[in-house]
């Protein structure tokens, strides 16, 4: 997914490299398969993890586990619960990129409406694959566990979304 902006900062470039979304996006189905084991992560609910967890801003203000519920993580924060509508579809496509990436490599598969895991993705290593990137895989594993708790539609809801 080249863009101008891509194309200028070697950051953003990394951070929307499909490989890297596929990634995060293994940490959060295997936590989701790890909280509901006979319910893959549905492939609607996939559109919303990327959204949560690569904005820094986000992604700092999440919660450190599932004990503060979503419902209650964005009551405390209404700005940025205000703002993840344009950002959900601002990344749909690199979710998408991310996901074709994922299946193609076997990150995950498609398996009856979701997405699982056939292995436990690779835990990063901080001092190997920096704090960034273990941040991401552990926010996309709270937001898999938050997700395994709920209807699909009710995230979408709560996020100021329509499923």
């Amino acid at each position: 997914m080249s863009t101008p902006l891509t194309r200028q900062l070697p950051e953003v470039a990394a951070l929307f490299n499909p490989a890297f979304g596929a990634f995060v996006l293994a940490h959060c189905v295997a936590a989701h398969m790890a909280a509901s084991p006979s319910l893959p992560l549905p492939f609607p609910s996939s559109f919303l993890v990327l959204p949560l967890v690569l904005p820094p801003d986000t992604r700092s203000a999440l919660p450190r586990d599932v004990r503060t519920p979503l419902s209650g993580w964005l009551a405390d924060n209404p700005v940025l619960r205000a703002s993840f509508p344009r950002r959900a579809v601002s990344l749909t496509e690199y979710t998408r990129t991310a996901e074709r990436f994922g299946i193609r490599h076997g990150a995950f598969v498609v398996r009856s409406g979701g997405l699982v895991v056939e292995s436990q993705p690779r835990r990063p290593n901080e001092s190997v694959h920096g704090v960034e990137l273990v941040e991401c895989t552990r926010k996309a594993a709270l937001v898999g566990r938050w997700l395994a708790s709920m209807n699909p539609a009710t995230a979408f809801t709560l996020l100021g979304l329509r499923p």
